[in-house]
């Protein structure tokens, strides 16, 4: 058959059959290839081996190597460096065979904890220590092995050992790819042929579906704990009230001779909004708006300020809230029924007789104490308010008279911006409400009672928060930046909603420039931009230079970038456990025997059931046209993926809906099988910069 030649190519000892040689170099056809160019410089051996193919010698040297004791070859071989075919002549004798030179090199080669490579067939022993070292190493690689295989038939089995207990959340985020608890998680998963957290309530790592969702969450967004910083922060102090107070640039002077009120629904507990109203003379009032200032007890980067960034919102979920603030802060601030507080007022003269353009004079901001007179709670039976109530003769609710001239100026705000927009915004999407059976401030345990109950958007007591709070965050947009002071606005363009730093326009308001400010105990945003609002009140046209924030600052970008990863994780989550509740809803209804209900077909192969928010992707017939009521059974409920099977039965005859709040729904809506937000309609006019307004479209 020829000679049969053993070379080294790339660290690795290859074998083939001599087809051609010359001085320098041979062809050489290697197992399953074709000829290759062999230097002679790289033969390590060649020879005839009577009939012997390339592949045989091959494997015959692969099995007497696999037999050598590497121990008594370290103690036989030279201390100086060796070749290995002296050492194979010692230790298989001096007649050592070609195929036993060749299995000495595999030998040394696959053995470096015992020799190391010198050069071409040169090997040398490794000290005696190293060795120790090395194979103690080898030998506690093997135990972790086998500890890993010992947990994964434990995880198959359905159990769950204390190690990935312990280990459960950093397994769920991936922390570490390397540790053993998630490489024996990943296989279990795989023997299993289940996902990673299907695996984790197999073995119970988590007490249902629901206990998964939320502590997968917080354990990445709250690695400290919910109660993290909760007691150790300390009570709030005014300095920053009081420096204000010595300049003159804040009245102590408590304004309690007009009536003051909030309204919130009855779960709100971070009370930061009020109103005022204060005839003037016919026709003509000063409309207040009255924030929360916790930012009077704040300076850049102290305590209060890092837990707040350290959470950067309140995180909304049914039946639980964890709030950005800690109790303590919220109790300082809230404008409670009652109580006295320094807060951040915007004012405006309302003229109720005059053209939109013309209806809104005199600005001004001040920083002040204020007495809450009442907080309203929109959705109590006495304040089930419609138009006609706030427009007629009708006086039997609270607050009754102010509410009608709140609601005039809502109507001129809206009109002006109808006509920068040109047309009027869709306010009558839904809004659900969860009620759980858990006692109150307790966290829901996942299988609790839940009643969901609708209520559409765009009331007239909806309109007259959003629209007033809008105005004075339009407002204090314009102040910061005509003084160059940069603070944490929202824009809009046609490439959709952002946050910047420098003011721009928002298209789809119809507003020159929009910032958040009037939620500063629940997002940080309002927080930080409340910061550069005080400077602003208190240095006027020097404030560039003295806000807590400079322009083009990295830090406020860095801020910012990280609230908006936030913000995006907690609208996500909140989705997560609606979606949740809304198929313990479901389970609710198959429990009592009922698998068919109502949907509406929202777009191509999207239904949403009528009675609760939760979107289904399933085939649709093109015979059902969107808004269309359709019949549709329900099937097995997916509690990881959090998904229920649905077929359609049939549709209900009879006209579309027509519901307008669907109309127009954006691609980008619907993630999976989940409409998970709003965009704005898109227009290309600008507001004047004394008048500002927006729809609070944005649900946290």
């Amino acid at each position: 058959m020829g000679n049969i030649v053993f070379y080294e190519a790339q660290g690795k000892l290859n074998v083939g059959q001599v087809m051609e040689q010359k001085d320098s170099h041979m062809q050489v056809k290697a197992q399953g290839s074709s000829l290759q160019k062999v230097k002679t410089k790289d033969v390590l051996l060649q020879a005839n081996l009577n009939g012997v193919s390339a592949a045989q010698a091959s494997e015959l040297a692969g099995d007497i190597a696999a037999q050598v004791d590497l121990d008594l070859l370290w103690e036989c071989a030279p201390e100086a460096a060796f070749d290995f075919v002296q050492v194979a002549r010692e230790y298989f004798g001096e007649q050592a065979s070609v195929i036993e030179q060749v299995a000495m090199w595999q030998a040394l080669q696959s053995a470096p904890i015992y020799f190391g490579k010198k050069g071409k067939g040169q090997f040398t022993r490794q000290p005696y220590e190293q060795i120790q070292i090395a194979l103690a190493a080898v030998a506690k690689k093997e135990e972790r092995l086998r500890q890993q295989a010992a947990w994964v038939e434990q995880m198959i089995a359905g159990s769950a050992p204390s190690e990935i207990l312990q280990a459960r959340d950093a397994i769920m985020q991936k922390k570490n790819a390397n540790d053993m608890t998630y490489k024996a998680a990943i296989q279990a998963a795989a023997d299993l042929k289940l996902t990673l957290p299907e695996l984790m309530l197999h073995i119970g790592a988590f007490r249902n579906a629901f206990e998964l969702h939320r502590m997968t969450f917080l354990s990445e967004y709250y690695p400290r704990g919910i109660e993290q910083d909760e007691h150790t922060l300390p009570e709030p102090n005014l300095h920053l009230w009081t420096e204000m107070l010595a300049e003159g640039t804040a009245s102590d002077t408590v304004v309690d001779d007009v009536a003051i009120f909030s309204i919130d629904d009855s779960a709100t507990s971070e009370i930061a909004d009020a109103f005022s109203v204060r005839p003037i003379e016919a026709h003509v009032y000063r409309i207040g708006i009255h924030i929360a200032a916790p930012a009077l007890s704040v300076t850049r980067d102290d305590v209060a300020d890092q837990h707040a960034v350290s959470r950067m919102s309140t995180l909304y979920m049914p039946g639980e809230k964890v709030t950005m603030l800690p109790d303590h802060w919220v109790e300082a601030f809230s404008l409670d029924e009652g109580t006295v507080h320094p807060v951040v007022s915007l004012y405006t003269t309302f003229h109720t007789e005059r053209a939109p353009s013309e209806a809104f004079t005199d600005v001004e901001t001040r920083v002040e104490r204020i007495c809450i007179t009442e907080n309203l709670r929109h959705d109590t039976p006495q304040m089930q308010l419609n138009a006609a109530d706030l427009e007629g003769e009708r006086a039997d609710y609270p607050q009754a008279q102010h509410l009608k001239v709140l609601w005039q100026g809502v109507q001129k705000l809206s009109a002006i911006r109808d006509a920068v927009r040109g047309k009027p915004e869709n306010n009558n999407r839904a809004d659900f409400s969860y009620a759980l059976d858990n006692p109150v401030g307790t966290v829901p345990a996942g299988d609790e009672c839940i009643t969901i109950s609708q209520r559409m958007r765009g009331s007239p007591i909806d309109k007259i928060v959003s629209e007033w709070m809008i105005f004075a965050n339009v407002q204090w947009a314009c102040w910061l930046r005509d003084l160059r002071i940069p603070a944490l606005f929202r824009t809009q363009s046609y490439i959709g909603v952002r946050t910047s730093t420098h003011a721009q326009a928002h298209l789809a308001m119809g507003v020159p420039a929009y910032m958040w400010a009037t939620s500063p105990l629940r997002r940080y945003a309002d927080w930080l931009n409340q910061m550069q609002l005080l400077a602003a009140i208190r240095y006027g046209v020097t404030a560039p230079m003295k806000a807590p924030f400079q322009p083009k600052e990295a830090d406020l970008l860095s801020r910012m970038s990280q609230f908006d990863e936030k913000y995006r994780a907690y609208a996500g989550q909140q989705n997560t456990m609606e979606r949740y509740w809304c198929l313990r809803w479901v389970a609710q209804r198959m429990n009592e025997g009922v698998f068919d209900t109502q949907a509406i077909v929202i777009r191509e192969n999207v239904l949403r059931l009528a009675d609760i928010p939760l979107y289904l992707n399933s085939m649709v017939p093109a015979d059902m046209p969107l808004q269309s009521r359709v019949r549709v059974q329900l099937q097995d409920i997916d509690w990881v993926k959090l998904e229920v099977g649905v077929r359609v039965l049939g549709r209900i005859e009879g006209e579309p809906i027509l519901d307008e709040a669907f109309e127009d729904l954006p691609e980008d809506e619907v993630i999976g099988a989940e409409v998970v937000g709003q965009m704005a309609t898109e227009v290309d006019a600008e507001l004047p910069a004394q008048i500002s307004v927006e729809t609070p479209i944005e649900k946290l």
